[in-house]
Order: C-alpha cells, then structure tokens, then sequence
C-alpha cells in the first residue's frame, strides 16, 4: 500500500517543467492587455479621485470661512436680541461684562463695537493672547470711521456685512457684520462685529500644506482677503486698498491667476463655477483651484488653494515605472517561472507555521501572508489574513492569559466547580464626577492607563481578571490554576497597586492633574468558578456571595478613610490566612448590605513575604 501511494504520488507533470511552459505562452499574451486596462482604469481612477480632492479642499476651506463669518452673525443676532429685549443697557454697567462672555464662545471674532443713540460706544476687542479682553469706551463722533458707521447703519432695520473696515492703528483690515439695534420703532444704536484678515490668514495656514499646498482667500478678484503670509506680519496695505493687490503681494503663483491659462486636463469632473488654473514659477508647475462663495451680503469672497503638480501626477508616473517594470519582466519570464513552486510552497509553510503560533494565541508574532499570482494561493492568502485581522481584533477583548492558563490547566469546557478563592476589587474614588469634565477620548485615555496599571499588578501576581465593570477592576486568585496561599498574592497585588497609583499621582500633580484616589477590598471564601453564561456566550468567572461581599468591602473605603490615595480594606478570613510580614490596622466589625452578620475589616498598610517582621503585624485604629 506504502509502495502503490508512492508511485501515485509520482504520477502526472512536473511542476516546474509545467509553469515554466505556460507561463511563458501566456504571460506574453495576458500581461500586455491587462496592462492596457489597467492604464486607462488607471487614468481614469485618478481623474476622479484628483476631482474629488479638489472638491473636498475647496469645500473644507468653504465650510472653515463659514464658520468663522457665521460666528459673526450668531453673536451679533445673540446680543442685539439681549439689547432689544431690554435685558441689557448700551448704557448698563453690566453689558461689558455680558459681551466680553459671549464673545469667549466665539473665538473667531476679534472684537465688536456697541454704540447708543448718543453717541457714546463700548469697545470690547480679544486680546492678542485669544483669552482675554480690552474693555474700553470712547465717543463714535470722536472716530471717523465709526462716526460714518453709524450714520449708515441707523437707516437700516436689518443687520448686514459693509464693506471691508481698515483700521491704521492695528494696520489690519476688518470684514464688519453690522446690526442695528431698535425696541419697536425706537431706534437704540448699534453693534458692529469684526473678524480680522489676520484671523481669517491663520486659518488659511492651518489648512495649507507647506509647501506642496497653500489655501488663500480673495476679496474680488484683485485684493488678497487671506493667505498664509499675511501671519508674517509683513504685508502691509494702504488705507483706501483695504487689502493687498493681487498682482504686488508676493505669491508669484497667483499673481496673474484670472489670466493663467487652464488646466491641460479636459477630463477632470470639477463642478460649475470652479476656476482651474496652471501656473508655473521658478520651473514648478502649480495646479490653482478657485472658487467664489456667496451668501454675505454680495461680499465678494472666493476661496482656493494651488498644489505643486508633481504631487498630483505622483500616481500617474507609478503607472508608468509600472509598464516598464512589466516590460522587463516579460523577457524573465522564463526563469521566473521556475521559481513559482517555492512561491507556491512558501505562503503554505508560513501559513502553518502561522497556524502553529496561533494555536499560542501569539497573534502578534504572525507576519501576514503576501499575495501570490495563483487565484487559489491568494484566496488562501486573503483568507488567512482576513482570519489573522480578525483573531488579533478578537484577542483585545478576550484575556489572553486566563485563555492560555484555561488551556494549559485543561479547563476548556470542563463546565463549573466549588473553590475557596481569594478576591479583588478595585474603584476609583469620584470617577464619575470626574469624568463630566473630559472629552470622552480624555476618559477612555485615562480609564486604559488606570486598567493598565491595576491589570499588571494584579498579573505580576498570578491573578486573573475577571472584568472591567466601569471603572472598577476585579480579579481573584486560585483559579484556573490553584495558587500556594490566594490571600498572600492578593495583599501582594494590593500593595502593588498602592505603590502603582502613588508613582503615577506624582506624575499627574508635576502635569498640574488631580490625583488618583482608589478604594481596594481584599476577601476570600467559597465560590463557584467556571464557564457561566448563555449557549452563545460563555465566560469564565466566578459568583457567589463572597463575591458580594468582596464588593461591599471595597465600597466600606469611602466610609472609613474617604481621602485615602489608595486604602486597602480585607476581610478576617484574609487577615488569618496571610503568612507573617503583612501590616494590618484593626478597623472593626461593620455591617454591609445583603449580609445579616457584620464583617470583621482589618486595613492592609505595608509589608509583603519575606519582611523582617516575625508575624502579622496588627495595629488598632484609634477609637475603634
């Protein structure tokens, strides 16, 4: 039989003898004509997908510009309101106070300007930090650009955006929304909102690119409203421009935009109303995309922004290299071709010594399979990575070492059993006020490093997790695999979470953070450990009501010492079966909820195995 298997083993064409042949007839005929497909999908993929960012940029930028000016008419609307409504005064002593407020919420207007019937005017401008404000009065007939404002905006109902508001002693240009202010038919004054060019060119740097993209915005089509070199503070501008000129500002790729010739690109899929321009300067070819936006009171604004062409066609010439790549690689066909069995072989012995590593639950460790040309070696490929992609996902909510432990012990579906165990719990003191004052990726950042710090103490110990619940951790000792003395790893643990929280408090009070607090119970008696759970869901825990009382503990921490950075609290049964070198205080009996007979509660302060202390040390809680 041994013998008949071989000789059908032998049976049929050699591989190699056989791929180099129809390779070598095929590669000719296939590779020319899916390289022709795949230059025109090619081609046509990165018109779109150019399009598509050019869209996206103009759009981004659109949608940042609106905000800004947006912010203008929310806050005027907001106070002309107040005023209005007789709520606030031009002329009370608490307006100022009122407008320096509102303002804090939108970071985007430099300053505003209210002024009474009389004349007299409170000026509120963010200062040069963006917190805080100058706060000062003056009279409007005093200032004569204000004194013109006011002469236009009292024949007006409805607020508006003027024209652009130069002001000489910043030497920086203002866009003014304005809004006149009346109660019925009396008409009160007015206040005037001004969001600052120097503003708006910061924005514009924050979404350029250096120097493959630069964002800019026009006023018209010959003033600059915005562009990153106005943050430079060297650009300057005559009182009766407002802004810049186009054509002497400094940015040779936009100087002539209006009448640079358009894109050599007739399939790009850009909207109506978008101008596409190409400019060259210095021997660099630059893409220029504008568009004009409206909606502010016929204020003329375009926004656009220029990206160095070599960056767009970088795709375009991987195509090429592509095609001479494959060009050379048809007179190698043939010698190829004698290699693909060992490409064959090779994805298959990776993929069972990957299989072998993933048995250790090493999923790590697994470098993923590449593709092959072979539809069936890839689909392997595919597969095995998908699968990889999906364990490694699948091993961050699933604790690795209880699963390995579980394994090595032979627990695997050994179903449920009775153990005296010894139990943790741990929780933070004030969590949940805590975390109404972060973002929720401040409270996710924070939780995980808690998690991480409690998590590694507890494993150094050989103790398991049993889960998170909120912001507490439990865990117990002596299960899977039965441990020497429960209680004695678990104080150990304990104590090193102590050590773990106090290093960590000193580092957040050197960052200016709040410290840390934790309350930790420590118990130990009978439970039931195993796989509990639904058909669908099996988890590997324990109940009992020791695991109640674990809790309660824990929860006894904020009655006995509520300003403890870490107070342990144990239980008698914890407190007898420790070994010699733990530091206890006596803290009484107590009762706890769900449990007729009070708890005997020691307080674990110091110590591990090996001190030099002959016993158990235990010290009395005054008064107690």
């Amino acid at each position: 039989m041994a013998m008949g298997h071989l000789r059908r083993s032998n049976r049929g064409l050699a591989l190699t003898p056989t791929l180099m042949f129809s390779i070598g007839t095929l590669v000719l005929l296939s590779v020319g004509s899916v390289l022709t497909v795949n230059w025109i999908v090619g081609r046509r993929i990165m018109r779109e997908f150019t399009s598509r960012l050019v869209i996206g940029v103009l759009s981004t930028e659109e949608r940042a510009l609106r905000s800004h000016l947006d912010a203008a008419v929310h806050q005027g609307n907001f106070i002309a309101a107040a005023i209005s409504s007789g709520r606030y005064e031009l002329a009370g002593s608490g307006l100022a106070d009122f407008i320096a407020g509102t303002l804090a919420a939108a970071p985007q207007v430099g300053g505003v300007v209210l002024s009474g019937g009389n004349g007299k005017a409170l000026r509120v401008v963010r200062g040069a930090s963006g917190t805080g404000f100058e706060i000062d009065r003056f009279d409007v007939a005093g200032d004569r650009q204000f004194a013109a404002l006011a002469g236009q905006i009292h024949i007006r109902k409805h607020a508006y955006w003027g024209p652009p508001l130069y002001r000489k002693a910043t030497q920086e240009t203002f866009l003014s929304y304005r809004v006149p202010i009346w109660r019925g038919d009396k008409y009160l004054g007015f206040a005037a909102f001004g969001i600052s060019t120097r503003a708006l060119s910061t924005l514009a740097e924050k979404l350029s690119h250096r120097p493959r993209s630069i964002s800019f915005m026009l006023y018209g089509r010959d003033r600059v409203l915005a562009h990153p070199l106005m943050t430079e503070e060297n650009v300057h501008q005559a009182e009766n421009l407002s802004f810049p000129l186009l054509h002497t500002f400094g940015d040779p790729v936009i100087t002539n935009l209006f009448k640079l010739p358009a894109i050599e690109e007739p399939n790009l899929m850009l909207p109506v109303g978008v101008l596409a321009r190409e400019s060259t300067v210095d021997g660099n070819k630059y893409l220029v995309f504008a568009r004009e936006i409206g909606g502010y009171g016929g204020l003329p604004i375009t926004v656009g922004t220029y990206v160095l062409k070599r960056a767009v066609d970088a795709p375009f010439r991987l195509f090429y290299w592509a095609m001479i790549l494959a060009i050379a690689l048809l007179g190698l066909s043939l010698v190829v071709a004698a290699l693909i069995a060992e490409a064959i072989a090779r994805p298959i012995r990776r993929a069972a010594k990957g299989a072998t590593t993933i048995g250790n639950l090493d999923f790590d460790e697994v470098v993923p399979l590449s593709s092959s040309y072979f539809r069936e070696i890839n689909s392997l490929a595919d597969s095995f990575n998908a699968m990889l992609e999906g364990l490694r996902a699948f091993g961050r909510y699933v604790p690795r070492t209880l699963v390995m432990r579980l394994i090595k012990e032979g627990r695997i579906g050994a179903g449920t059993e009775q153990r005296v165990l010894a139990m943790m719990f741990t929780d933070i003191v004030g969590f949940t006020p805590a975390c109404e004052k972060m973002s929720a990726e401040k409270v996710a950042d924070f939780i995980n490093h808690h998690f991480s710090l409690v998590s590694a103490c507890v494993e150094r110990e050989g103790g398991t997790i049993d889960k998170f619940i909120g912001d507490a951790v439990m865990a117990f000792w002596g299960a899977p695999g039965r441990v020497d003395n429960p209680a004695r790893s678990a104080c150990r643990a304990a104590l090193a979470v102590q050590r773990a929280i106090a290093a960590d408090n000193k580092r957040r009070r050197a960052e200016g953070l709040e410290a840390v607090c934790v309350r930790i119970g420590i118990h130990m008696g009978p439970v039931v450990v195993g796989d509990i759970g639904a058909v669908t869901r099996i988890n590997y825990t324990i109940v009992g009501d020791a695991v109640n009382a674990t809790q309660r503990l824990e929860s006894l921490g904020k009655i006995l010492d509520p300003n403890a950075e870490a107070i342990v609290l144990v239980s008698q049964e914890i407190f007898v079966a420790v070994p010699s070198g733990f530091q206890f205080i006596g803290r009484g009996a107590h009762p706890v909820k769900g449990k007729q007979v009070s708890l005997e509660v020691y307080q674990l302060i110091g110590g591990s195995e090996g001190d030099a202390s002959p016993a158990t040390t235990l010290k009395r809680s005054p008064g107690l």
